[in-house]
């Protein structure tokens, strides 16, 4: 093995014709979107195991995993294609498996059983190289983070950027649908007083129902939020918060004997975002770290994040954007120090809203982030 070769040339030498070939006959899709696939994948891994390696400091069990990992013949391709992902594939990837399968089929027209396979492939080639750089190592003075790190930012520039981050291109059957694939605004009609009045309390009655069945958050602040004051937290340190602030109605909910319930969401209004983006605006990072310190002080408490989104576009994009926002505070927490493992994170699209999205400050609602602990 060439090591002073970039990563990204050795991982696409790594795809042979032969190998695009025979995956070309078993998964019955165009060559040249496995050969596109494969590419984006394997970037999109070394760069995940790149930033695992510095979230774990003591990452010996992973490294003892990536040298065992078999080197990539023709006859290991059954076993690979008809397995489900690596364990390795799962711990650099975490949660976003499953959110980035998706991406990856609905971009390049797939099916999701050909985009999981096509991620098994990459993360065997991915890992069978990497395996074989730590078991020549004796020679080399860098180790697998030093020699990732040396190459970071081929490793960047190889990101399939298109894949994560472009509108799918959507071709709507029906005309009256927009090029964006979401619906034209209804038109608007004039009805009697007494009937709109009797829609709107069927509306709110049957929201009411339903949020029983639902993740959304019942301890959600509605207008005042009370007097500011000091809430000591259990290592000491003092937050500034409002009474009735979300913040306040968590600790105080991690300090109770309250047994943990998955109805039990909290929406943590002032986190934004920028239009269209996973970007928090400035305006979020009072209460980003406020959550910070919180979860610093129980260091026992876990949480899960739910994203939603409002329903002006599409429900595929709705679900992708939420996710990314969700995925985007979780990553967030962890750079601030919180460990990967006590925060998870899951897009919910435009499903629960908290308000009817008949206007555009009821869709801000909407587009929210709440947190569920689910350990304490």
């Amino acid at each position: 093995m060439d090591t002073t070769e970039n990563v990204i040339n050795l991982y696409q030498g790594a795809i042979s014709p032969l190998l695009l070939a025979t995956l070309e006959q078993k998964l019955a899709t165009d060559g040249q979107k496995i050969l596109l696939c494969l590419a984006g994948m394997g970037a999109l891994i070394l760069q995940s195991t790149c930033d695992y390696l510095h979230r774990n400091d003591n990452s010996h069990r992973f490294r003892l995993q990536i040298r065992q990992a078999p080197i990539f013949e023709r006859n290991f391709l059954e076993k690979t294609l008809n397995k489900p992902a690596s364990a390795l594939l799962t711990m650099v990837l975490d949660n976003r498996q499953k959110h980035l399968t998706k991406r990856f089929a609905v971009f390049y027209a797939l099916t999701q059983e050909v985009a999981e396979s096509l991620f098994s492939i990459s993360s065997a080639l991915v890992f069978a190289m990497l395996g074989q750089y730590l078991n020549q190592r004796a020679l080399q003075s860098l180790s697998l983070k030093g020699w990732l790190d040396q190459q970071q930012q081929i490793i960047a520039t190889a990101q399939p950027s298109a894949v994560l981050t472009q509108l799918p291109i959507l071709i709507p059957a029906d005309p009256a649908v927009s090029r964006t694939g979401s619906l034209p605004p209804p038109r608007r009609r004039i009805w009697p007083w007494l009937l709109l009045i009797l829609l709107l309390a069927s509306l709110l009655f049957s929201l009411s129902v339903f949020s029983g069945l639902q993740p959304k958050p019942d301890s959600r602040w509605v207008g005042d939020q009370g007097d500011l004051a000091y809430r000591r937290l259990a290592d000491g340190k003092q937050l500034h918060l409002a009474q009735h602030g979300v913040e306040n109605l968590l600790i105080s909910y991690i300090e109770s004997n309250e047994r943990i319930s998955d109805k039990r969401w909290f929406t943590l209004d002032r986190l934004l975002f920028a239009t269209d983006s996973t970007n928090l605006t400035p305006e979020s990072q009072e209460q980003l770290k406020n959550i910070v310190d919180i979860l610093r002080a129980y260091p026992n408490v876990e949480i899960r994040l739910g994203g939603y989104n409002d329903k002006t576009g599409n429900a595929q994009w709705d679900q992708l954007l939420s996710q990314d926002r969700a995925d985007a505070v979780r990553m967030a927490l962890i750079k601030y120090g919180i460990s990967e493992g006590r925060v998870s994170a899951e897009g919910y699209g435009s499903a629960y809203p908290l308000v009817p999205n008949d206007s555009e400050t009821h869709r801000a609602k909407n587009r929210r982030i709440d947190l569920r602990v689910i350990e304490k």
